[in-house]
């Protein structure tokens, strides 16, 4: 079985994208977030609304590409020592399913109690509006030591998601997380034992049942799941047959290949078409077609359907990229690692960094370019100022990118691999 390295590539892609694209939210360059084809025409047809560009501006997609992801990586190594029939195989699924809930929680209740301590101390530069439910800088530390576990323990509701955004916005996804994972686990549980055709049959249609339901995140799991399987699947037909192929491979078999290299990178495409689907309430034209093909049971809940379509362009992207080692390549390049070293913790701090620097940093080069001030002026009427705008925007994300990428880097050595051993630890202590 080849290395996965490629999925931390690809994790670490995706969370850089969220970062980037959270800086930009807001106010700021609001027509990347959209498609080429919304009214009015004079403000938009512009190229970075046309995918593949539109790859780089698709934040909530990667929240599904995020599922997917780790739907085929908590499941590879769990599926290869079952196929081996060792007797570990129950023990590490135990221990898979006890360290996880700590794998994902603990470093998000650091961050979340980092988050309020800096709220608290008045340093974050950021309205946060009712999202702390009535707290204030400096009044009542108890209230505020209450609302950090009140936030841990919305978050930790799988059953009935609460919607509290607290001071860390983008860790809604925390909760799909742990449901996901979960359902992986009792999944490869339950169908261990059945054969192998019929229990990818049977992954594929739970992942198409919840599809047409429009429960998104279990299908991106599932179907994550899915592509573990039949990855397996397809190294162990290799291994048996590979004895079997003469020194020259003939003529029509390397057409064969060939072909089947095409398609996988036609299906790619396609599937980085749906996830460069726009955010603009309704489907654009250019993706009317999926209206033929969509479930009754969507009833045209944007939010469903939206996320339904970017997670079946993840799946296709991922199986896609499994299968071939050319797309794998970029992805294991010594940069896109790193980012996918400190995917998790980027993903978790840079709300941070940017509720502490990314205002005032703004601010000053934009009193540089201009010296006025920036919130005299509003952002709107700053956005007409084209140069010294651009000015402002874009050098500050070259100044505050190195602050996140440290903040993350910090964050997983001295947090992140902390709670993995501390994970660890307690999984060894709680179990015989």
């Amino acid at each position: 079985m080849e290395r996965t390295t490629w999925l931390d590539g690809l994790r670490g892609l995706a969370a850089a994208i969220v970062a980037v694209d959270h800086y930009f939210m807001g106010g700021v360059l609001d027509s990347a977030f959209v498609s080429f084809w919304t009214d009015p025409p004079e403000e938009n047809r512009r190229l970075i609304q046309l995918p593949p560009i539109r790859l780089l501006f698709a934040a909530h997609a990667m929240v599904s590409l995020f599922l997917v992801i780790s739907g085929y990586a908590i499941s590879i190594g769990l599926l290869q020592i079952r196929n081996k029939n060792s007797g570990d195989f129950l023990r590490r699924l135990s221990s898979a399913v006890t360290r996880r809930v700590f794998r994902i929680y603990l470093p998000v209740f650091v961050i979340t109690a980092i988050s309020q301590l800096l709220y608290f101390c008045n340093l974050f530069q950021w309205n946060f509006g009712d999202s702390t439910w009535g707290r204030q800088p400096w009044r009542e530390p108890w209230a505020h030591v209450t609302f950090v576990f009140r936030y841990m323990v919305d978050n930790m509701n799988i059953i009935a998601f609460q919607g509290n955004p607290g001071l860390n916005g983008q860790l809604w996804t925390m909760g799909l997380e742990f449901r996901g994972s979960c359902i992986v686990y009792l999944t490869i549980l339950g169908l261990a034992f059945w054969k192998p055709q019929l229990r990818r049959i049977a992954i594929g249609v739970l992942a198409a049942y919840w599809f047409y339901f429009g429960l998104w995140d279990i299908f991106g799991f599932l179907a994550g799941l899915y592509i573990a399987e039949r990855r397996l699947a397809e190294h162990a037909r290799t291994g048996e047959d590979e004895f079997k192929l003469p020194y020259h491979i003939p003529g029509p078999k390397l057409a064969s290949i060939h072909l089947s290299s095409w398609f996988n990178y036609l299906y790619f495409s396609f599937g980085v078409y749906l996830v460069c689907l726009s955010d603009d309430g309704f489907l654009p034209t250019g993706y009317k077609f999926l209206e033929l093909v969509g479930s009754s049971r969507w009833d045209g809940h944007w939010d469903v359907v939206s996320k339904c379509w970017k997670t079946a362009g993840s799946v296709m992207m991922v199986h896609a990229i499994s299968k071939s080692p050319t797309l794998q390549r970029p992805l294991n390049s010594r940069p896109v690692q790193y980012l996918g070293k400190v995917s998790f913790s980027l993903y978790l701090v840079h709300q941070a960094v940017y509720h502490l620097v990314r205002d005032p940093v703004i601010h000053t080069l934009w009193y540089l370019a201009t010296g006025t001030s920036y919130k005299e002026i509003g952002g709107g009427n700053a956005s007409k100022q084209t140069a010294p705008f651009a000015f402002a925007w874009l050098v500050g994300i070259a100044i505050i990118t190195p602050i996140n990428l440290y903040v993350a880097d910090l964050y997983t050595k001295h947090v992140d691999e902390r709670c993995v051993r501390i994970a660890r630890k307690i999984e060894k202590m709680i179990t015989r």
